[in-house]
This record gives structure tokens, C-alpha cells and sequence, in this order.
């Protein structure tokens, strides 16, 4: 964990102003920053320096004015500053870097501390040294060593823990693994909503603003405030910086308040990584969905051409497991419906197999209409429809009504003229033990009687036995 940005050394634009203007107090004011600072020219020659400088290169501070930077540090180290050096000369819109680096002054590795370093480009320069670079550095062992003891008490947990303070800060004693998550080291001191949910405020919701809104306001309030108000925090967020959106991350927000007398005084936030959760969920969705379009090109497969409807081939198996279901008394009721268009060699006959099929087309239009996603219809052969409903008899003959009559008032136009149609049907109710061809063959007893009583009529098979 990297704890750095408090401890940072920060140059003012005025004091560099007061710099450029007022040579006369130039080395007064410079002695005056902690730390490392030098003034050095684009060959790196050292122009100023402070005085912790000279105790920090362990040098007088004439001797330190005109030494060549690299001649302070080991070869190693030296080439990390040239990096940063070279990457401020050829990218003109960078006008600071910082990165840390050992330092010792006597070259000893085992005597070296980390230093935290800043080189900027200043605004001013002569014909002579060229472009001139202050560079700041500051001893951050301290640091290391708390943040060492931090890491020791956080470094097992899975988990991204952040203290807010009660201006809405991020404090220093917060979780290694936060930086994972955030893929951010610079946290301590900043504001909270600023690290969490700025990278991400276009993607949030009017509500999940408001609750941020809330969250904020609960500081320094009444704990009762808190708890009335918690559940619209955001809890849920797609976490990503820089618009890269391939590395973000699917976290889980949960908040607990630090109260003092009663008052909110801190908040606890704790953040869960539920990426790898979501990226299974979807995976299974999108296996399901494979499924179901497996499924879509099954059904394809198994629907008669010309009308629609299901085959008889598929009827064996999807009516077995709806006759299972009623043995079972998993289906409360089942019954089926036996249609057979009256006359309907004669169409072929008189008018040809083409008007055939388009009154077929058109009777199962009219059987798909009536039917609810819950029964199953089925071209049995020829003019045969077959319609399982999981209904008692009743509700059965109700609905082969509705098809008699609409097959009635159809109207058939052909270059002959117009054919009028007739639909019988007979319905039986299945019995639990019953098996399903003894559950047909009711059916199409029921049917037969219809036939035989003059057609464009609905028989029960339970009529017949009555």
C-alpha cells in the first residue's frame, strides 16, 4: 500500500513565480523546503540546492552547486531519473512526474532509504542551461514503515476497507486490497465520492446520485438519520477508470457508521469484488440462452410444415410427460379436443390438393388462435388436429366451440367461388392410470359419434357414456 500523497512535497505556483522574480531571496526561500530540492539544467548540472540537500548528498553545498546530478546516485538509480527526465523532454504537455526510488549516500544498498521524488519543468529558461527542472525529494522510511504494519494487519483480506472521516476524506488506515480494486494508490486525503464514484458518475442513476447525496449528508448527523436513509446507497456498481471498461470491476458496497454520542462520525465502507460472481451468472444465462435457441431449432425441426403445429412425432413425447404430470397430480386437469374438418376429400377433389392445404393453413390459424401457451396443439394426419388443454371437459368443449364457430364463418375464395367449412370434434378427459392411446381413442370415439350425428358438432366422450 502507498501512502504518499500528504507527505508529498509541493511547490506553489507562487513561490515558483517568486522564484523567476525575486532573485535576490531565491536561495533564502529554497533553503527554506525539506527535503531534497534542486534547480538543474537540461545537461543536469545543479544550479541551487537547499541545505537539507547538502546533509542528504552528504556534501558541502559549494560543492554540491555544479556537481552533475548523475554523479549522486548509483547507475541503477540514475537511469530511472533519466527515464523521467527524458519523458518530460519529449512530452511537452507533462510538466511533472513522480515515482519513488532508494537512495543512499554513500552507494551502500543496505543503507538506503526510499525516497519519494518530483521533478517539474519550470517555467524559465536561458539560451545557456536550457530547460531548467526542479526536483524535490523526500525521505518516506517512516512512511514504510507504517504503511508495513498496515499491510501486516490488511494483507489476508479479500476485501476493499476505506475509513471516511467527517469532512468525507479518506483516511490512511485502509486495506491493501482497496488498491486492487480501485487500481488506484493515491487515496489517503481524498474524498471518497471523488475515488469511488467520480470515474463512474455518467453511468450511475438519478437514485443512485440522490443516495450519494444521502450518504454524504449522514456525517455528522444523528445515527437514527443514517439507518432511515440507508437503503438508497448505492450497493451495486461497474467500477472502472479512464474509460477502461474491459478491466472494471463488478463490486458489492456495504457501509456501516462510526458514531460518537450518537453522531456519525466516520463511515466504514467495505467494497466486494463480485466479478468473477457476475461473470459465471452470465455465463450460465448464456448457456441458457444457447439452450433455449437449441430448443427453437428443435422445435423447427418437429413443427409441421404446412401448418404450423406440432407433429405427431413430437406429441408421443411432450403428451407422455403432460400424462405423467395429471398421474402424478402434478397437472390438476388434462383433457383433449379431436378435430376432423367434414368433407374435406371432397375440397381436394373439387378444388385441388393447392386449395387443400391453404384450408388446412387456415384451420390451424384459427386452432393457434385459441390456444393458450399451456396447451399443445398437433396436426395428427390430414385433417386431423389433435389439442391437448391441461382443463377439465368443460373448459375443453368451451374452447372447441370457439374453433367450430370461427371454422363455420370462414370463408374459403377460390376461382370456383367461395367453400364454406364444417368442423367436428370429440373431447375426452384423461383418468389418472389412464394410458395415452386408450386417451385418444376416447377422443376419437367421441368424434366418431359426432361424425355420425350429422357433423359441425362437439361430443363428450363422457355423453357417450352416460
Amino acid at each position: 500500500m502507498t501512502i504518499i500523497n500528504n507527505h508529498e512535497l509541493q511547490v506553489s505556483h507562487k513561490v515558483l513565480t517568486l522564484l523567476e522574480k525575486a532573485s535576490s531571496t531565491a536561495e533564502r526561500i529554497i533553503d527554506q523546503f525539506p527535503g531534497v530540492f534542486l534547480i538543474v539544467n537540461e545537461r543536469f548540472d545543479i544550479l541551487r540546492g537547499n541545505f537539507d540537500a547538502d546533509q542528504i548528498f552528504d556534501c558541502q553545498h559549494d560543492q554540491l552547486l555544479r556537481t552533475n546530478l548523475k554523479d549522486l546516485f548509483p547507475q541503477g538509480v540514475w537511469n530511472l531519473f533519466s527515464q523521467q527526465f527524458s519523458f518530460l523532454s519529449e512530452n511537452p504537455d507533462t510538466k511533472t512526474v513522480k515515482f519513488e526510488a532508494n537512495f543512499s549516500n554513500n552507494h551502500n544498498i543496505l543503507a538506503e532509504k526510499p525516497f519519494f521524488w518530483q521533478i517539474s519543468k519550470l517555467e524559465m529558461g536561458t539560451s545557456v542551461e536550457g530547460q531548467l527542472y526542479s526536483l524535490k525529494g523526500e525521505d518516506i522510511s517512516q512512511i514504510r514503515e507504517s504503511e508495513s504494519k498496515l499491510v501486516n494487519i490488511f494483507a489476508s483480506i479479500p476485501l476493499g476497507i476505506l475509513l471516511v472521516d467527517a469532512s468525507g476524506y479518506i483516511e490512511d488506515s485502509y486495506s491493501n486490497y482497496l488498491e486492487y480494486l480501485l487500481s488506484n494508490k493515491d487515496l489517503e486525503g481524498k474524498n471518497f465520492r471523488e475515488i469511488i464514484f467520480e470515474p463512474i458518475e455518467n453511468d450511475l442513476t438519478h437514485d443512485e446520485l440522490k443516495g450519494l447525496d444521502e450518504l454524504s449528508n449522514c456525517l455528522n448527523k444523528q445515527e437514527e438519520h443514517f439507518h432511515k436513509v440507508r437503503e438508497l446507497f448505492p450497493t451495486r456498481i461497474f467500477y472502472y477508470r479512464e474509460n477502461n471498461v474491459i478491466e472494471g470491476k463488478h463490486l458489492k458496497l456495504s457501509y456501516q457508521p462510526v458514531c460518537y454520542e450518537g453522531i456519525v462520525k466516520r463511515l466504514l465502507i467495505i467494497l466486494e469484488d463480485r466479478t468473477k460472481i457476475i461473470i459465471t451468472e452470465r455465463e450460465k444465462q448464456e448457456v441458457s440462452l444457447l439452450q433455449e435457441q437449441s430448443r427453437a431449432i428443435y422445435e423447427s425441426a418437429i413443427r409441421d410444415p404446412l401448418t404450423g403445429l406440432y407433429t405427431r412425432l413430437y406429441m408421443e413425447e411432450k403428451v407422455q410427460k403432460m400424462v405423467e404430470n395429471h398421474d402424478d397430480y402434478a397437472m390438476r386437469n388434462l383433457s383433449l379436443v379431436f378435430f376432423d374438418l367434414d368433407h374435406f376429400k371432397q375440397i381436394n377433389d373439387n378444388y385441388g390438393h393447392d386449395i387443400g392445404d391453404e384450408v388446412l393453413r387456415q384451420v390451424a390459424a384459427v386452432i393457434t388462435y385459441e390456444t393458450r401457451e399451456t396447451d399443445l396443439a398437433v396436426r395428427f394426419g390430414g385433417e386431423e388436429f389433435l389439442v391437448f388443454i391441461p382443463t377439465d371437459e368443460k373448459g375443453a368443449s368451451i374452447f372447441a366451440e370457439r374453433v367450430r364457430k370461427s371454422v363455420g364463418e370462414m370463408q374459403i375464395d377460390t376461382d370456383s367461388g367461395p367453400i364454406k367449412l364444417t368442423m367436428s370434434g370429440g373431447i375426452s378427459q384423461h383418468k389418472q392410470g389412464e394410458s395415452l392411446q386408450d386417451f385418444i381413442k376416447h377422443a376419437d370415439n367421441a368424434l366418431y359419434s359426432a361424425k355420425r350425428s350429422g357433423r359441425d358438432r362437439i361430443v363428450l366422450i363422457s355423453q357417450l357414456n352416460s
